[in-house]
């Protein structure tokens, strides 16, 4: 999933949306590692406002299907953020086949403990704090988001562009898996198994990695931008969680593009300006003081 249409549509947008503090300059700190499991070394690039803070904190997950990806991904996106009075993170995490899950799930929770724990450092607000990812990434903000449970800090608000929320029904199209498959050798059906260690969908760690089995009133505020035509991705994950979501009445919302499929970055206009527009204006909201 590509966030580059981020400085294309502020330009096109005039952003109008108020911000958190002083954002004439900003605070850039790339490569940060947050974390060394295995002696693996983990790393983060961080983004925040200049000043004193402290100030809310969003955790971006890149997409790749769990095996291949960049953190780099959310480069620009960091920056506008920046200039809009937040401060991001965008990690590195174990991937697959190498590692089966949990570790990426933990690699989330490494990342946030870092940053909670140096927190007068990074000056960053640890009771505002929310995930983002699109795809792979998507699903990992999810799962995070709503299965994370830490007395140190809070989740308050989730954004997930297309991805996968009930592994348990989750296959892609032929088409999807046909693109898949050309691309990385893996059709949907082998990327859970390379992530969950049993292609048995009834196995329990399907549910465990599943972000719809976390819905619950009292989590994070959920927003979904998605579209029709994703064929890796099929819709109706998207619409599975929502009305999982709407039956405990939790806080939600699910952006359906008409003709939008999994590359945000190739969404008709519109649509995707709004849903951009979207996306910025529901961290605001749910990270305002």
């Amino acid at each position: 999933m590509r966030i580059l249409a981020f400085l294309l549509v502020t330009a096109a947008a005039g952003w109008s949306l108020w911000a958190f503090g002083d954002v004439s300059k900003g605070v850039d700190r790339p490569d940060v590692v947050y974390s060394s499991p295995d002696g693996t070394e983990l790393r983060l690039d961080f983004v925040r406002p200049e000043g004193d803070g402290p100030f809310p904190l969003i955790l971006c997950i890149h997409g790749g299907g769990w095996r291949q990806g960049s953190r780099t991904d959310y480069r620009e996106f960091q920056q506008k953020m920046s200039e809009l009075g937040m401060a991001s993170a965008s990690i590195q995490y174990r991937l697959t086949p190498k590692h089966q899950f949990p570790p990426q799930i933990d690699d989330v929770q490494a990342a946030i403990k870092y940053l909670v724990e140096h927190k007068a450092d990074y000056k960053i607000d640890p009771q505002r704090i929310a995930t983002f990812g699109g795809s792979a990434g998507g699903h990992l903000a999810l799962l995070s988001g709503l299965s994370l449970s830490d007395p140190s800090f809070k989740v308050v608000a989730i954004v997930n562009v297309c991805g996968p929320t009930d592994l348990r029904t989750f296959r892609s199209s032929p088409s999807g898996d046909k693109v898949l498959k050309d691309g990385v050798s893996r059709d949907s059906s082998e990327l859970l198994e390379d992530l969950l260690g049993t292609a048995n969908r009834e196995d329990k760690v399907y549910a465990t990695a599943s972000p719809i089995t976390f819905v619950n009133q009292n989590g994070p505020a959920v927003l979904t931008a998605h579209g029709t035509a994703d064929d890796l991705v099929p819709l109706e994950q998207a619409e599975k969680l929502h009305a999982a979501l709407k039956d405990v009445r939790a806080d939600e919302r699910l952006i359906v593009i008409k003709n939008g499929g999994h590359d945000l970055g190739k969404w008709p206009d519109p649509a995707r300006t709004n849903a951009l527009v979207d996306m910025v204006a529901f961290f605001q909201k749910h990270l305002k003081p």
